[in-house]
């Protein structure tokens, strides 16, 4: 049986740079079922995740990014 993975990409009204957005990529890398996190500081308002639909969602990745205190909306991909 193959895992499948879904990519999302969340866009935060912050402006990230690679030090700001460890705590933040930190945060994302341990939720249950994220397989990667990825950020460009060429695109300093973008977060691309990868996880696995059966163990979480977009909604609950979107979540941890709020609580972090950040503002952000999910775009998809």
């Amino acid at each position: 049986m193959t895992t499948s993975h879904v990519k999302v990409l969340i866009h935060v009204n912050d402006v990230l740079d690679e030090g700001t957005s460890r705590p933040l990529l930190t945060c994302l890398r341990e939720v249950p079922g994220v397989t990667q996190v990825s950020f460009d500081p060429k695109q300093e308002h973008l977060i691309v995740v990868q996880y696995q639909p059966n163990t979480t969602s977009s909604k609950e990745l979107l979540e941890s990014v709020l609580k972090h205190g950040h503002q952000a909306q999910l775009i998809g991909l």
